[in-house]
């Protein structure tokens, strides 16, 4: 830094595509800092480190990177201060800002040069990375249309029609596998592969390693007239496009791409890509399939809730568990995990994306509760469920907590709702039973999933607050598929959270307009034994039996007597 006349290095955990979960290569953060979380800022200047961390991370921020001297700003407390704020007023305009252009949003960017903060686009990092881990060059898989619903050359036609003249660049990997149906396995739990996107004048090039396609493919992607240029020719690709409308969204494109474009005769529209609403409405073809994968995971699930019950808990660790969990999904119809499993005993689960290790984790017992949030990548679609689970005695403040956390995914679930209204209108139907008791949980309540993509996709997600994107004011529509997750954090005593995914569909049609409403696709029964129908309404309580009846018929089919025997007990009527 001091070689380079930088008072202060900017990092985050994106990579070259602003992509949420990232290769090994990109976990720089991580090897900086020791902390594991998918989003966080990290600043550095010559005498200090500070990690930013939304209200997911605080815990998990203090024990990870805290007890090595690197200062926590944790957002969304009093006082606390976004990465931009902190620099003016702790360092002021005069500062020397370093950072990866290829890594930083374009959005990041131009807060600086609004700010009139000094920048340098410059890696001075990756030379100090020991045994940095290579990335992937897998071959990659073209899916047919049985599975996507939609052939390539149609999509591409819609995305065209939606572009007219203006140029497109795209530098997220999710829309780039939907358009052209095709998947890698360059990021963990997230199958796509590193690549780029321009529409210009109408003719689409791809600019990905073309040895990583079989001929078939290529024989395919040329006849949709695909043009294929190498992976680290997009620069200089881009340096040369001039005088044209380009739509990019800054949220999305690093901030390189916009400094290649920027002076160059082209007007640069911020707008989210056309692609990212066509993924996230899905087709018949894919809720089909969307909800056969919930079936599979549902036998999965209670396969090993059955398992966890039935064990004497002293003789296993959270790790063990994790791993359990994962044997009998990948076992049975996964193909992968759909993100590393969150697993945690009692306190742990009060840090909301804690994830155990072999060398770190909690030995369980038979008495408090365990939480596992976890999913699946499988051939007919991807998965997103969070259980609780009693492993024995628990206090009855916990039952209370548990039944209200219940209470308030039903609230949203069971909701119907005018079309155009969108998830920040809704959410308070999630957090009203948890407000009147005075307690909050510091993440939105759900966000959009992906299919065969990632098991976060916006636009849709359901949260009060506003971010960056402004997807919580985007309205849900027929087809979007997300997840329904309130919960209670309670610093060193637990953590608890109940959820399932949501397929929005339409309703009734009549003169006050057309109603929107929700279907469930998650098969998993909840604890009963957390339950305290004391805090329970008629209407509750009506859905949730309504909701067990209907796992234990969808289930039933595939289980075995004694698996059946056990899901019958586990979904009987309260």
């Amino acid at each position: 830094m001091a070689k380079e006349s930088i008072d202060v290095y900017y990092f985050n955990t994106s990579d070259y595509h602003l992509s949420e979960y990232v290769p090994a290569y990109f976990k720089t953060i991580q090897y900086f800092s020791n902390f594991s979380g998918s989003l966080a800022t990290l600043l550095v200047d010559r005498k200090e480190a500070y990690l930013f961390v939304d209200g997911r991370y605080h815990i998990q921020a203090d024990k990870q990177a805290g007890i090595y001297g690197i200062k926590i700003v944790k957002l969304g407390t009093e006082g606390a201060k976004e990465p931009i704020p902190f620099i003016l007023d702790h360092y002021g305009k005069d500062v020397v800002v370093g950072l990866d252009g290829r890594r930083t949003s374009t959005a990041f960017g131009q807060k600086l040069i609004r700010n009139q903060i000094v920048y340098k686009s410059i890696d001075i990092y990756s030379k100090l990375i020991e045994n940095r881990p290579a990335l992937e060059n897998c071959t990659l898989k073209s899916l047919p249309i049985e599975v996507t619903g939609k052939s390539r050359k149609d999509k591409i036609k819609d995305l065209l029609y939606c572009l007219g003249d203006r140029c497109h660049i795209v530098d997220n990997l999710e829309c780039i596998s939907y358009l052209l149906n095709l998947r890698g396995r360059d990021i963990a739990y997230t199958p796509v592969f590193l690549a780029y996107l321009v529409i210009y004048r109408k003719d689409i090039y791809l600019f990905a390693d073309i040895e990583r396609l079989s001929d078939d493919d290529l024989d395919s992607l040329f006849a949709d007239e695909v043009i294929i240029r190498p992976y680290d020719s997009y620069y200089e690709f881009i340096g040369g496009i001039r005088d044209s409308a380009i739509i990019m969204d800054f949220n999305k494109t690093n901030f390189e791409t916009y400094c290649k474009l920027l002076n160059k005769g082209n007007q640069l529209y911020d707008m989210r890509s056309p692609i990212e609403d066509m993924k996230s409405v899905k087709n018949k073809v894919e809720i089909d399939n969307s909800r056969l994968a919930h079936i599979y995971d549902g036998v999965a699930m209670v396969r090993f809730i059955k398992w966890l019950k039935e064990i004497d808990k002293t003789t296993i660790n959270e790790y063990d568990a994790a791993n359990k969990a994962n044997e009998f999904r990948l076992g049975y119809k996964a193909y992968d995990l759909s993100f590393s499993p969150i697993v945690a005993y009692n306190a742990n689960a009060a840090m909301m994306h804690y994830s155990p290790t072999s060398d770190d984790s909690a030995v369980l017992d038979n008495s408090g509760i365990l939480l596992i949030d976890s999913g699946g990548q499988y051939e007919e679609g991807t998965t997103d469920i969070t259980r609780t689970i009693s492993l024995g005695a628990t206090s009855q403040q916990l039952k209370k907590h548990f039944t209200l956390v219940l209470k308030s995914m039903f609230n949203l679930s069971e909701v119907k709702f005018l079309k155009g209204m969108s998830g920040c209108q809704l959410d308070i139907l999630a957090r009203k039973d948890l407000w009147n008791i005075g307690i909050n949980y510091r993440c939105g309540t759900g966000h959009g999933v992906g299919h065969l993509l990632s098991v976060h996709e916006g636009p849709p997600n359901v949260r009060f607050s506003l971010n960056p994107n402004g997807t919580e004011v985007v309205p849900l529509r027929a087809g979007n598929i997300l997840s329904d997750e309130p919960g209670v954090y309670l610093e060193g005593e637990y953590g608890i959270r109940c959820e399932n995914e949501l397929l929005c569909k339409y309703g009734i049609n009549n003169e006050y307009g057309q109603f929107m409403e929700f279907e469930t696709l998650t098969m998993c029964p909840f604890d009963l034994d957390l339950i305290d129908k004391d805090y329970l309404d008629d209407e509750t309580i009506k859905a949730l039996n309504s909701y067990h009846k209907k796992v234990y018929e969808t289930l039933l089919p595939y289980l075995s007597d004694e698996e059946a025997a056990f899901l019958r007990e586990a979904t009987r009527s309260i």
